[in-house]
């Protein structure tokens, strides 16, 4: 099985690296290791993101990344684009806008159309990774509007993910 991950992975890195994303101004493509320098509008530039946050969390662990990733000034949050974190049973370990649910089980969680998210996210991160597409609440906006999550296993216990808002 983690024979399996690594391949995906793999796999992904090479469809993340394999082509130029928007250029910042200092020069440097966008890829798996800095792709957190830029917000990721489109499902391309989502994987990238995330397999940063993942490549963070190898970097300097699960502990300070996710005092990373909870904070609202840092890096790691660009407005409506934020990190979310779970165990396997559910217990919220990140969420940066709603710092108060850490530490709570989320998988009872429904979004305004009365689907249980986390249930969804948790099962294609049992599985690796992928993208959810679903509605929930904007914390900017605070209306609901379709978003789409990419999710990503990080290692046996959590899982993490990050979406973008889509214009309706």
């Amino acid at each position: 099985m983690k024979y399996r991950n690594v391949l995906i992975v793999i796999f992904l890195l090479s469809l993340a690296t394999g082509f130029m994303l928007p250029v910042p101004a200092t020069e440097e493509p966008i890829n798996a290791a800095n792709a957190s320098l830029g917000v990721p509008s489109n499902k391309t530039e989502l994987i990238s993101f995330v397999l940063s946050v993942v490549a963070h969390v190898k970097e300097v662990g699960k502990e300070k990344a996710i005092k990373d990733f909870m904070d609202l000034n840092g890096t790691w949050v660009k407005g409506d684009v934020y990190i979310f974190a779970h165990d396997f049973n559910g217990t919220a370990l990140c969420l940066p806008y709603l710092p108060d649910e850490v530490g709570t089980n989320r998988l009872d969680t429904k979004n305004d159309e009365g689907v249980y998210v986390n249930r969804e996210m948790r099962s294609i991160a049992l599985n690796g990774s992928g993208f959810y597409e679903y509605s929930w609440q904007n914390p900017i906006s605070n209306q609901s509007e379709p978003k789409v999550s990419y999710v990503m296993k990080v290692d046996e216990t959590w899982w993490l993910g990050a979406g973008i808002y889509k214009e309706s």
